[in-house]
């Protein structure tokens, strides 16, 4: 596994837990972090 495909599993993880969340602020967390996540897998595809 890449490190690309690393940060997409972590992407797509976060946002499963932002759906299964009640708390609004904490899905709205998760679905960031999980941008940054995917973001930042695909930069790391960019460079190698």
């Amino acid at each position: 596994m890449t490190q690309a495909d690393h940060y997409r599993d972590q992407s797509n993880r976060a946002k499963r837990l932002a759906k299964a969340v009640k708390d609004p602020e904490a899905s709205q967390k998760l679905n960031e972090m999980a941008e940054e996540f995917r973001l930042y897998a695909e930069r790391l595809e960019q460079t190698h």
